[in-house]
């Protein structure tokens, strides 16, 4: 991916959607603000307040925090393992270019050190606390409830961000499944959020790390 030149974005663009694929980790939250809008409301409805979801419990916060860093190794298996899957069927090479790309300090600040644990929050709640184990009220299955919610996970990121590309939006889809998978599994056994929200967190920022930080230093 080329340079991005935030006064370029600023003025305008002939390309805008490619230049407005570096700013997830800044729009995120908007989507994000979104999803916990709804959730706070389904949740209302059912006489749950939000945070319900999580299953916090502060006696169990340094187990858990502890269980999310243990959870690392396999998911980086399970990530790497899908990105090279996916980039070998659809592009014969290991992975296309990467998404994430140059932006101004602040903005790649807050992409490292806050857009991870909203979004992985948000994440989580979503697909894991609340969707997973409704599903499997309503189908009376467990196995239907995983794949409904590993796919609709896994399709999410097609279009986060979206770059109006089939082959590259079908890769985003198959690289997320195994990863999309093993997190609904884990939530199912353990029934909280935290390790899972952990986990979630670190790994998205250190992709903006990566992909967005360090080229800055480098800079």
């Amino acid at each position: 991916m080329r340079r991005q030149d935030f006064s370029k974005i600023s003025r305008s663009s002939p390309t805008p959607w490619h230049d407005a694929e570096p700013w997830l980790p800044v729009y995120g939250t908007l989507i994000d603000a979104g999803c916990l809008a709804l959730l706070w409301r389904l949740t209302r409805r059912e006489g749950l307040r939000l945070f319900d979801l999580v299953g916090f419990k502060r006696t169990r916060l340094a187990r858990d925090a502890l269980l999310g860093l243990a959870l690392v190794p396999a998911s980086l298996v399970l990530i790497f393992g899908g990105t090279f899957a996916a980039g070998w069927l659809l592009y014969g090479a290991p992975a296309p270019p990467y998404l994430f790309g140059h932006l101004p300090l602040l903005a790649a600040l807050y992409g490292v050190l806050v857009f991870p644990f909203i979004w992985g929050l948000t994440e989580q709640m979503t697909y894991s606390g609340y969707l997973v184990s409704r599903f499997q009220v309503l189908s009376r299955s467990t196995s239907l409830a995983i794949v409904i919610v590993a796919f609709a996970w896994s399709l999410q990121h097609a279009f986060m961000p979206l770059t109006v590309d089939a082959k590259h939006m079908a890769f985003r889809l198959l690289s997320s499944v195994p990863y999309s998978v093993f997190l609904t599994l884990r939530y199912l056994r353990l029934r909280r959020l935290v390790p899972l929200v952990i986990v979630h967190a670190l790994l998205d920022g250190a992709s903006v790390v990566i992909g967005v930080l360090l080229p800055l230093w480098r800079a």
